[in-house]
Protein backbone atom coordinates (compact mmCIF):
# COMPACT_ATOMS: atom_id res chain seq x y z
CA UNK A 1 0.00 0.00 0.00
CA UNK A 2 1.42 3.53 -0.75
CA UNK A 3 1.44 6.12 1.53
CA UNK A 4 2.66 9.85 1.18
CA UNK A 5 3.39 12.27 3.41
CA UNK A 6 2.75 15.52 2.08
CA UNK A 7 4.36 18.82 3.03
CA UNK A 8 3.46 21.98 2.34
CA UNK A 9 6.49 24.31 2.99
CA UNK A 10 7.35 27.61 4.27
CA UNK A 11 10.08 29.35 5.62
CA UNK A 12 11.18 27.92 8.78
CA UNK A 13 8.41 25.49 9.19
CA UNK A 14 6.11 23.34 7.10
CA UNK A 15 2.53 22.03 7.00
CA UNK A 16 2.87 18.22 6.85
CA UNK A 17 -0.26 15.32 6.07
CA UNK A 18 0.50 11.57 6.08
CA UNK A 19 -2.02 9.71 3.79
CA UNK A 20 -2.88 6.61 2.40
CA UNK A 21 -3.36 5.87 -1.42
CA UNK A 22 -7.11 4.69 -0.06
CA UNK A 23 -7.43 7.85 1.63
CA UNK A 24 -6.66 6.76 5.34
CA UNK A 25 -5.57 9.83 7.35
CA UNK A 26 -2.74 8.69 9.36
CA UNK A 27 -1.32 11.85 10.57
CA UNK A 28 -3.55 14.80 10.61
CA UNK A 29 -2.78 18.17 9.02
CA UNK A 30 -0.04 20.17 11.71
CA UNK A 31 2.82 22.42 11.64
CA UNK A 32 6.56 21.43 12.08
CA UNK A 33 9.15 23.98 12.64
CA UNK A 34 12.41 23.15 10.97
CA UNK A 35 14.22 22.09 13.88
CA UNK A 36 16.01 19.06 14.76
CA UNK A 37 13.99 18.29 17.83
CA UNK A 38 10.19 18.13 15.95
CA UNK A 39 11.60 16.82 12.95
CA UNK A 40 12.63 13.67 14.92
CA UNK A 41 9.46 13.82 16.50
CA UNK A 42 7.82 13.32 13.06
CA UNK A 43 10.04 10.66 12.06
CA UNK A 44 9.03 8.42 15.44
CA UNK A 45 5.54 8.79 14.25
CA UNK A 46 5.95 8.32 10.84
CA UNK A 47 8.14 5.04 12.01
CA UNK A 48 5.23 3.94 14.16
CA UNK A 49 2.93 2.88 11.43
CA UNK A 50 5.52 0.84 9.64
CA UNK A 51 4.77 1.88 6.13
CA UNK A 52 6.12 0.04 3.30
CA UNK A 53 5.71 2.27 0.48
CA UNK A 54 6.60 5.79 1.73
CA UNK A 55 6.99 8.69 0.03
CA UNK A 56 8.07 12.06 1.46
CA UNK A 57 6.25 14.62 -1.12
CA UNK A 58 6.83 18.61 -1.27
CA UNK A 59 7.42 21.66 -3.56
CA UNK A 60 10.46 23.75 -4.51
CA UNK A 61 10.01 26.52 -2.71
CA UNK A 62 13.10 28.69 -3.16
CA UNK A 63 15.74 27.13 -0.77
CA UNK A 64 12.85 26.70 2.32
CA UNK A 65 12.31 23.12 1.46
CA UNK A 66 16.05 22.02 1.83
CA UNK A 67 16.37 21.57 5.72
CA UNK A 68 13.19 19.33 5.58
CA UNK A 69 14.32 17.50 2.27
CA UNK A 70 18.08 16.96 3.63
CA UNK A 71 16.62 15.23 6.95
CA UNK A 72 14.43 12.98 5.17
CA UNK A 73 16.74 11.97 2.92
CA UNK A 74 19.56 11.74 5.58
CA UNK A 75 17.07 9.76 7.07
CA UNK A 76 16.87 6.99 4.38
CA UNK A 77 13.57 8.26 3.46
CA UNK A 78 12.34 8.05 -0.04
CA UNK A 79 12.21 12.22 -1.18
CA UNK A 80 10.49 13.68 -3.99
CA UNK A 81 10.66 17.53 -4.75
CA UNK A 82 8.09 19.15 -7.50
CA UNK A 83 7.93 22.05 -9.24
CA UNK A 84 5.85 24.57 -7.76
CA UNK A 85 3.94 25.00 -10.81
CA UNK A 86 2.76 21.05 -10.70
CA UNK A 87 1.13 22.10 -7.36
CA UNK A 88 -0.64 24.94 -8.67
CA UNK A 89 -2.33 23.74 -10.96
CA UNK A 90 -3.54 20.79 -9.48
CA UNK A 91 -6.63 21.50 -6.95
CA UNK A 92 -9.65 18.59 -5.41
CA UNK A 93 -12.14 21.49 -5.93
CA UNK A 94 -13.58 23.87 -7.56
CA UNK A 95 -13.60 26.53 -4.70
CA UNK A 96 -10.78 29.29 -5.09
CA UNK A 97 -9.54 27.93 -1.40
CA UNK A 98 -5.78 28.41 -0.72
CA UNK A 99 -4.58 26.78 2.97
CA UNK A 100 -1.57 25.29 4.16
CA UNK A 101 -3.97 22.10 4.77
CA UNK A 102 -5.70 22.19 1.72
CA UNK A 103 -1.67 22.76 0.01
CA UNK A 104 -1.20 19.50 1.75
CA UNK A 105 -4.33 17.56 0.72
CA UNK A 106 -3.98 18.49 -3.01
CA UNK A 107 -0.04 17.51 -3.13
CA UNK A 108 -1.15 14.16 -1.77
CA UNK A 109 -4.04 14.09 -4.41
CA UNK A 110 -1.58 14.94 -7.05
CA UNK A 111 1.12 12.39 -6.01
CA UNK A 112 -1.57 9.47 -5.95
CA UNK A 113 -3.11 10.89 -9.04
CA UNK A 114 0.41 10.13 -10.90
CA UNK A 115 -0.51 11.61 -13.81
CA UNK A 116 2.45 13.85 -14.19
CA UNK A 117 6.15 12.69 -14.27
CA UNK A 118 7.72 13.66 -10.91
CA UNK A 119 12.15 14.98 -11.19
CA UNK A 120 13.30 14.03 -8.36
CA UNK A 121 16.16 16.73 -6.74
CA UNK A 122 18.40 14.75 -6.14
CA UNK A 123 20.58 15.20 -2.75
CA UNK A 124 23.59 13.61 -3.91
CA UNK A 125 26.36 15.66 -3.04
CA UNK A 126 28.22 16.39 -6.15
CA UNK A 127 25.40 17.65 -8.09
CA UNK A 128 23.72 19.58 -5.67
CA UNK A 129 27.14 21.35 -4.41
CA UNK A 130 27.15 22.07 -8.47
CA UNK A 131 23.85 23.63 -8.54
CA UNK A 132 24.92 25.85 -5.71
CA UNK A 133 28.57 26.65 -7.53
CA UNK A 134 26.64 27.67 -10.60
CA UNK A 135 23.91 30.11 -8.54
CA UNK A 136 26.96 31.63 -7.15
CA UNK A 137 28.44 32.44 -10.64
CA UNK A 138 25.08 33.16 -11.58
CA UNK A 139 25.18 35.91 -8.92
CA UNK A 140 28.77 36.70 -9.15
CA UNK A 141 28.22 37.59 -12.43
CA UNK A 142 25.50 39.68 -12.60
CA UNK A 143 27.54 41.93 -9.65
CA UNK A 144 30.12 42.30 -12.23
CA UNK A 145 28.49 43.42 -14.70
CA UNK A 146 27.16 45.79 -12.25
CA UNK A 147 29.74 47.55 -10.85
CA UNK A 148 31.72 47.38 -14.80
CA UNK A 149 28.89 49.62 -15.81
CA UNK A 150 29.48 52.09 -12.59
CA UNK A 151 32.91 52.39 -13.21
CA UNK A 152 32.39 53.39 -16.76
CA UNK A 153 29.81 56.14 -15.28
CA UNK A 154 32.53 57.43 -12.78
CA UNK A 155 35.51 57.39 -15.18
CA UNK A 156 33.77 58.76 -17.64
CA UNK A 157 33.50 62.28 -15.15
CA UNK A 158 37.10 61.34 -13.49
CA UNK A 159 38.98 60.88 -16.34
CA UNK A 160 36.81 60.72 -19.83
CA UNK A 161 39.66 59.96 -21.89
CA UNK A 162 40.52 56.81 -20.04
CA UNK A 163 38.43 54.54 -22.14
CA UNK A 164 41.15 55.76 -25.32
CA UNK A 165 43.88 54.27 -23.24
CA UNK A 166 42.63 50.59 -24.11
CA UNK A 167 40.33 48.11 -25.63
CA UNK A 168 36.46 47.38 -24.54
CA UNK A 169 38.07 44.23 -22.91
CA UNK A 170 41.60 45.03 -21.63
CA UNK A 171 39.42 48.31 -19.58
CA UNK A 172 38.43 46.22 -17.00
CA UNK A 173 41.72 44.00 -17.16
CA UNK A 174 43.94 43.64 -13.76
CA UNK A 175 46.50 46.11 -15.39
CA UNK A 176 43.85 48.42 -15.97
CA UNK A 177 42.15 48.54 -12.69
CA UNK A 178 44.95 48.31 -10.37
CA UNK A 179 46.32 51.94 -12.31
CA UNK A 180 43.06 53.36 -11.75
CA UNK A 181 43.32 52.05 -8.49
CA UNK A 182 46.12 53.67 -7.77
CA UNK A 183 45.31 57.30 -9.85
CA UNK A 184 41.78 57.68 -10.06
CA UNK A 185 41.70 61.29 -11.02
CA UNK A 186 43.31 62.89 -14.62
CA UNK A 187 44.64 66.35 -12.17
CA UNK A 188 46.24 63.12 -10.07
CA UNK A 189 48.29 61.96 -13.35
CA UNK A 190 49.14 65.39 -14.25
CA UNK A 191 51.18 65.18 -11.16
CA UNK A 192 53.12 62.32 -11.86
CA UNK A 193 55.68 61.26 -13.74
CA UNK A 194 56.00 59.09 -16.50
CA UNK A 195 58.42 56.68 -14.53
CA UNK A 196 55.70 56.55 -11.85
CA UNK A 197 53.19 55.94 -14.11
CA UNK A 198 55.07 53.32 -16.13
CA UNK A 199 56.54 51.38 -12.97
CA UNK A 200 52.86 50.76 -11.97
CA UNK A 201 51.67 49.18 -15.34
CA UNK A 202 55.04 46.93 -15.28
CA UNK A 203 54.55 45.84 -12.15
CA UNK A 204 50.86 44.89 -12.58
CA UNK A 205 51.80 42.65 -15.60
CA UNK A 206 54.36 41.05 -13.41
CA UNK A 207 57.10 41.23 -16.43
CA UNK A 208 54.59 40.00 -18.82
CA UNK A 209 55.10 42.92 -20.69
CA UNK A 210 58.44 44.84 -21.89
CA UNK A 211 58.97 47.94 -19.98
CA UNK A 212 59.33 49.78 -22.86
CA UNK A 213 55.62 48.83 -24.00
CA UNK A 214 54.88 50.17 -20.18
CA UNK A 215 56.57 53.53 -21.00
CA UNK A 216 55.03 53.99 -24.74
CA UNK A 217 51.26 53.47 -22.48
CA UNK A 218 52.51 55.69 -19.90
CA UNK A 219 53.17 58.40 -22.13
CA UNK A 220 49.81 58.00 -23.79
CA UNK A 221 47.90 58.35 -20.71
CA UNK A 222 49.77 61.25 -19.45
CA UNK A 223 49.41 62.86 -22.51
CA UNK A 224 45.33 62.32 -22.63
CA UNK A 225 45.48 62.85 -18.85
CA UNK A 226 47.13 66.87 -19.50
CA UNK A 227 44.31 67.61 -21.92
CA UNK A 228 41.85 66.60 -19.97
CA UNK A 229 39.11 68.26 -18.16
CA UNK A 230 37.38 65.95 -15.84
CA UNK A 231 33.74 66.75 -14.18
CA UNK A 232 34.51 66.06 -10.66
CA UNK A 233 36.91 67.53 -8.29
CA UNK A 234 40.02 65.33 -7.49
CA UNK A 235 38.55 65.03 -3.62
CA UNK A 236 35.08 64.35 -4.66
CA UNK A 237 33.60 61.13 -3.03
CA UNK A 238 32.68 59.61 -6.20
CA UNK A 239 36.23 59.21 -6.48
CA UNK A 240 36.68 57.65 -3.56
CA UNK A 241 34.14 55.16 -4.73
CA UNK A 242 35.51 54.68 -8.20
CA UNK A 243 38.44 53.03 -5.75
CA UNK A 244 36.00 50.71 -4.06
CA UNK A 245 34.31 49.48 -7.22
CA UNK A 246 37.79 48.93 -8.62
CA UNK A 247 38.10 46.60 -5.46
CA UNK A 248 34.66 44.81 -5.80
CA UNK A 249 35.76 43.94 -9.45
CA UNK A 250 39.11 42.64 -8.63
CA UNK A 251 37.43 41.02 -5.65
CA UNK A 252 34.43 39.31 -7.38
CA UNK A 253 36.54 38.48 -10.35
CA UNK A 254 38.91 36.69 -8.97
CA UNK A 255 36.02 34.69 -6.85
CA UNK A 256 34.38 33.83 -10.06
CA UNK A 257 37.47 32.09 -11.12
CA UNK A 258 37.51 30.10 -7.88
CA UNK A 259 33.69 29.41 -8.47
CA UNK A 260 34.29 28.22 -12.31
CA UNK A 261 37.30 26.00 -11.29
CA UNK A 262 35.21 23.98 -8.32
CA UNK A 263 32.28 23.83 -10.66
CA UNK A 264 35.04 21.71 -13.58
CA UNK A 265 36.15 20.39 -10.96
CA UNK A 266 32.81 18.27 -9.33
CA UNK A 267 32.02 17.75 -13.12
CA UNK A 268 34.45 15.95 -13.62
CA UNK A 269 33.65 13.52 -10.78
CA UNK A 270 30.60 12.50 -13.03
CA UNK A 271 30.11 9.88 -16.20
CA UNK A 272 29.17 13.08 -18.19
CA UNK A 273 32.31 15.16 -18.52
CA UNK A 274 33.77 13.33 -20.58
CA UNK A 275 31.24 12.94 -22.80
CA UNK A 276 29.22 16.47 -23.34
CA UNK A 277 32.97 17.56 -23.78
CA UNK A 278 33.43 15.70 -26.75
CA UNK A 279 30.97 17.67 -28.80
CA UNK A 280 32.87 20.17 -31.32
CA UNK A 281 32.61 24.02 -29.46
CA UNK A 282 32.09 23.25 -25.98
CA UNK A 283 34.43 23.75 -23.94
CA UNK A 284 35.21 22.50 -19.34
CA UNK A 285 32.86 25.60 -18.71
CA UNK A 286 30.08 24.86 -20.41
CA UNK A 287 30.14 21.29 -19.76
CA UNK A 288 30.50 22.12 -15.84
CA UNK A 289 27.29 24.37 -16.04
CA UNK A 290 25.47 22.46 -18.46
CA UNK A 291 25.66 19.28 -16.38
CA UNK A 292 25.12 21.59 -12.85
CA UNK A 293 21.99 22.40 -14.30
CA UNK A 294 20.66 19.12 -15.75
CA UNK A 295 21.93 17.15 -12.95
CA UNK A 296 21.78 13.44 -13.02
CA UNK A 297 20.34 12.48 -17.21
CA UNK A 298 19.69 8.99 -16.28
CA UNK A 299 16.90 10.03 -13.68
CA UNK A 300 14.89 11.17 -16.76
CA UNK A 301 13.30 7.93 -18.91
CA UNK A 302 13.23 9.35 -22.60
CA UNK A 303 13.69 12.93 -23.84
CA UNK A 304 10.61 14.40 -23.54
CA UNK A 305 10.92 14.38 -19.90
CA UNK A 306 14.12 16.38 -19.88
CA UNK A 307 13.16 19.04 -22.75
CA UNK A 308 10.03 19.52 -20.19
CA UNK A 309 12.30 19.51 -17.20
CA UNK A 310 14.19 22.61 -19.38
CA UNK A 311 10.84 24.41 -20.76
CA UNK A 312 11.75 23.22 -24.27
CA UNK A 313 8.94 21.26 -24.50
CA UNK A 314 6.21 22.62 -27.09
CA UNK A 315 2.81 23.40 -25.50
CA UNK A 316 -0.45 22.08 -27.19
CA UNK A 317 -2.75 24.78 -28.53
CA UNK A 318 -6.64 23.57 -28.97
CA UNK A 319 -9.54 25.85 -30.51
CA UNK A 320 -12.10 23.48 -31.66
CA UNK A 321 -11.87 20.41 -33.77
CA UNK A 322 -8.30 22.09 -34.52
CA UNK A 323 -5.27 20.87 -32.09
CA UNK A 324 -1.26 22.35 -32.72
CA UNK A 325 0.78 20.08 -30.81
CA UNK A 326 4.08 21.83 -31.77
CA UNK A 327 3.08 25.67 -30.13
CA UNK A 328 5.48 27.71 -28.59
CA UNK A 329 7.86 26.27 -25.79
CA UNK A 330 6.41 25.99 -22.51
CA UNK A 331 9.03 27.99 -20.60
CA UNK A 332 8.19 26.25 -17.72
CA UNK A 333 11.16 24.11 -16.56
CA UNK A 334 14.51 25.60 -15.40
CA UNK A 335 15.31 28.40 -16.87
CA UNK A 336 19.05 28.40 -15.89
CA UNK A 337 19.60 25.34 -18.10
CA UNK A 338 17.83 26.99 -21.16
CA UNK A 339 20.16 29.88 -20.99
CA UNK A 340 22.99 27.84 -20.55
CA UNK A 341 21.71 26.18 -24.18
CA UNK A 342 21.22 28.84 -25.71
CA UNK A 343 24.42 30.25 -24.65
CA UNK A 344 26.07 27.49 -25.82
CA UNK A 345 24.25 26.72 -28.87
CA UNK A 346 25.66 30.40 -30.53
CA UNK A 347 29.25 29.27 -29.12
CA UNK A 348 28.87 26.20 -31.27
CA UNK A 349 27.58 28.30 -33.63
CA UNK A 350 30.41 31.00 -33.85
CA UNK A 351 32.90 28.48 -33.59
CA UNK A 352 31.62 26.03 -36.30
CA UNK A 353 31.43 29.50 -38.58
CA UNK A 354 35.05 30.77 -37.74
CA UNK A 355 36.67 27.11 -38.67
CA UNK A 356 34.28 26.33 -41.63
CA UNK A 357 32.88 23.27 -39.69
CA UNK A 358 29.80 22.13 -39.97
CA UNK A 359 28.45 20.59 -37.80
CA UNK A 360 25.34 19.29 -36.20
CA UNK A 361 24.11 21.94 -34.77
CA UNK A 362 25.53 24.69 -37.79
CA UNK A 363 23.59 22.60 -40.03
CA UNK A 364 20.42 22.72 -37.70
CA UNK A 365 20.36 26.08 -37.67
CA UNK A 366 20.91 26.90 -41.25
CA UNK A 367 17.77 24.93 -41.95
CA UNK A 368 15.59 26.53 -39.46
CA UNK A 369 16.85 29.88 -40.97
CA UNK A 370 15.53 28.98 -44.39
CA UNK A 371 12.15 28.35 -43.06
CA UNK A 372 11.94 31.45 -42.34
CA UNK A 373 12.43 31.21 -38.16
CA UNK A 374 14.07 34.23 -36.69
CA UNK A 375 17.15 34.03 -34.41
CA UNK A 376 15.87 33.84 -31.45
CA UNK A 377 13.56 30.97 -32.78
CA UNK A 378 16.28 28.98 -34.78
CA UNK A 379 18.98 28.97 -31.30
CA UNK A 380 15.97 27.42 -29.22
CA UNK A 381 15.42 24.57 -31.56
CA UNK A 382 19.01 24.00 -31.80
CA UNK A 383 19.26 23.88 -28.07
CA UNK A 384 16.29 21.42 -28.48
CA UNK A 385 18.45 19.53 -31.30
CA UNK A 386 21.79 19.94 -28.84
CA UNK A 387 19.37 18.36 -25.95
CA UNK A 388 18.47 15.59 -27.89
CA UNK A 389 22.45 14.72 -28.88
CA UNK A 390 23.46 15.17 -25.42
CA UNK A 391 20.66 12.52 -23.54
CA UNK A 392 21.30 9.68 -26.37
CA UNK A 393 25.11 10.54 -25.98
CA UNK A 394 24.88 9.98 -22.10
CA UNK A 395 22.01 7.30 -22.30
CA UNK A 396 24.44 5.25 -25.05
CA UNK A 397 27.82 6.64 -22.99
CA UNK A 398 29.49 7.42 -26.82
CA UNK A 399 31.33 10.34 -27.30
CA UNK A 400 30.83 12.88 -30.29
CA UNK A 401 31.49 12.10 -33.38
CA UNK A 402 32.15 14.53 -36.04
CA UNK A 403 30.36 13.84 -39.73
Amino acid sequence: MRSVLSIDVANGKSEVLLITEYGEVLIEPYEVNHCLNELNKLKDKINSFNLDDLTIFMESTSTYHLPIQRFFTNNNFKVQVINPILGKNNTRNLRKTKTDIEDCYNLADLFFKNTVKIYTKEMNTIYSNMIELSRQEKHLTENIVRSKNRFKQIIANAFPEYIKCFTSNDIYSETSLNFIKEFPHADIIKSKRIDALANNIYKSTKGYLPYSRCLTKAKKIKELANNSYPGIEVNSCEVNNLINIVDIIIYNSNKLDEVKKDIINLAKQTPYFDIINSIYGIGETSTAQIIAELGDINRFENIKQLNAFCGLDPTIIQSGKSINYNGPISKRGNRNARKILFITCCSIIRSSVLHNIDTDILIYYRKKQTENKHFKECITACSTKLLRIIFAMCKNNSLYVQK
